[in-house]
């Protein structure tokens, strides 16, 4: 059965070594950063598990009726078997507001442009939307997707700043 359970010290060695192999340095926070997060209660790191197969990773932030999908990664060996799909619709379950999460933006100038669209596909084809609106950060341009209500970039901003104080004023480039 798959299920979503909270990180636990057995977990710490795979999830890490997730985090760093599935996003490039200049999309990731400091791990120790995120597990700092964690402990203040204001994310949660969860593994994924098919009965005691761990399989995946998510990492998400909610504040009032918006929770965002920060990091979400299904282990190299295990991909291709349907996992991402299912683990997405037991967080939106989960989650059962808005559900929101970024993506690299799409566009045929990168030269992973292929990866870029199947990525974008795969959570379309999973129900989640287009927000129209993107922003850049640490020179990365994003693009947004949702599922459940519709909600502003002030919404996605007020999240980012309850996570990361004024931190996140340093952290972001406001361009939409």
């Amino acid at each position: 059965m798959l299920q979503f359970k909270l990180m636990n010290n057995d977990d710490c060695q795979m999830v890490e070594r997730l985090y760093l192999e599935a996003f490039p340095s200049d999309e990731r926070l400091p791990y120790d950063y995120l597990i700092e997060k964690i402990n203040q209660n204001k994310a949660e790191f969860l593994s994924l598990y098919d009965n005691n197969q761990w399989i995946g990773l998510a990492y998400t932030i909610t504040y009032h009726q918006l929770t965002y999908l920060f990091y979400f990664a299904i282990d190299e060996s295990q991909r291709g078997k349907g996992y991402g799909s299912q683990a997405l619709a037991l967080l939106k379950q989960k989650y059962h507001h808005t559900l929101m999460l970024s993506i690299e933006e799409v566009d045929e100038k990168y030269d992973n442009y292929s990866q870029r669209v199947k990525r974008r596909e795969f959570y379309l084809k999973n129900g989640m939307k287009d927000m129209d609106f993107s922003f850049v950060e640490d020179g990365v341009r994003f693009e947004m997707l949702y599922s459940g209500q519709l909600l502003s970039k002030q919404d996605y901003d007020q999240l980012m700043f309850y996570f990361m104080g004024q931190k996140y004023l340093n952290f972001r480039v406001f361009e939409y």
